[in-house]
């Protein structure tokens, strides 16, 4: 793990902390905020080391998520997208991937893998239309990168295009309980030509970089870092709670009760973390071998399922301990509560994906799905 990383981001967090109101008020990042993530390197976790990036350990990245996320939950997870979105590098052609990535400060991508959209192939052109949900960071993203289905059978592609491309639109819908911050309202593209050389597939082809990240599964890498934004989220719910039990109330001490119950949750915690940070190392070494496996795949989705559920049950957890004192609508406990429940609704931690996770590291069927 790069502890220098990890101390960088716990040192940023408090700065984070006092953007939170602004972010959920304007359902945006700030720009303040925005400046300092592409300039701070924090966009250039998981770019390859072939593109100077800094193609971090996996539990390296979820600490990092999780100290971001501790002070701003919407800033962890606009990194978040983001950085999932820079493992395209590896699947586009080298030269196509220093256009985007090579030098300087990286660019903030947006990206739904999902596919929203169709395309048709014209010459060396894509011609794209379609609407994607969930698009983290738009408003601040140099480029978009939106999944579609082309030809037939359809094959999916990632296609990526310039965010102020024609016929590509913003469109304002981003209102939920939580996380707010992020802006992740929908896209539209409206026959939007995209060069062949900025598509991808993420399914068929092979990454180019000779690096162990680029052969850990991406889809791995996405949950463990959902999962990270949602340690970080029950960090902070954990630790209000704790100041305030901690707090002296008529010189009496806090009830044993109340203490152990915070000691569990602390634990149940540190628990979900481990299991998570140790199975991203785990499947490092196994790319470092080249020797990745099902039990690899369903590994790195179990622990980021898990560690996600425990989060949100932490974050609860604190906020039920302190009652009344935290339902306030700006309180920050009901803020992580619903931060929480929000992260858990991400597919790639859904519950549906443990039965197939606990098979495949049970070897009881195959995880190319995971």
């Amino acid at each position: 793990m790069d502890t220098s990383l990890v101390a960088a981001a716990r040192a940023l967090a408090p700065e984070l902390a006092t953007h939170t109101d602004a972010h959920v008020r304007d359902r945006q990042l700030a720009p303040a905020v925005v400046t300092a993530l592409e300039h701070g390197g924090w966009l250039r976790l998981l770019v390859p080391r072939a593109l100077d990036g800094a193609a971090v350990a996996p539990s390296t990245y979820v600490e990092v998520l999780a100290s971001l996320a501790a002070g701003d939950a919407a800033t962890a997870w606009v990194v978040m997208t983001a950085s999932t979105s820079t493992l395209l590098a590896s699947y586009l052609s080298p030269d196509a991937a220093r256009a985007i990535w090579g030098g300087g400060a990286a660019p903030l991508l947006a990206g739904v893998f999902a596919p929203g959209g169709r395309a048709t192939v014209d010459g060396d052109e894509l011609v794209v239309s379609g609407r994607w949900p969930y698009a983290s960071g738009c408003r601040h993203a140099s480029r978009i990168a939106v999944g579609a289905l082309v030809g037939t059978p359809p094959a999916h592609l990632v296609c990526i295009a310039p965010i102020d491309a024609p016929g590509v639109t913003i469109v304002d819908t981003w209102d939920p309980i939580g996380l707010a911050g992020t802006g992740s309202h929908d896209v539209v593209f409206e026959d939007v030509r995209v060069p062949r050389a900025m598509t991808a597939s993420v399914f068929t082809a092979v990454a180019w970089p000779d690096e162990p990240l680029a052969r850990v599964p991406l889809f791995g890498l996405l949950a463990l870092g959902i999962a990270g934004v949602g340690l970080g989220i029950a960090r902070n719910a954990l630790a209000r709670a704790s100041e305030r039990v901690a707090a002296p109330r008529d010189g009496a001490a806090p009830a044993s009760a109340t203490l152990a119950h915070l000691g569990g949750l602390t634990a149940r915690l540190a628990a979900a973390t481990a299991y998570a940070t140790g199975a991203g190392d785990r499947a490092l070494a196994a790319a470092t071998d080249h020797a990745i496996t099902d039990v690899t795949r369903g590994e790195l989705r179990l622990a980021a399922a898990h560690a996600a559920r425990e989060s949100a049950m932490v974050t609860r957890a604190a906020f039920h301990l302190i009652g009344g004192g935290a339902i306030g609508r700006t309180s920050p406990l009901a803020r992580a509560v619903a931060d929480a429940e929000v992260m858990l609704t991400h597919r790639m931690v859904a519950d549906r994906v443990r039965p197939a996770a606990a098979r495949a590291v049970l070897g009881l069927g195959a995880a190319r799905d995971l």
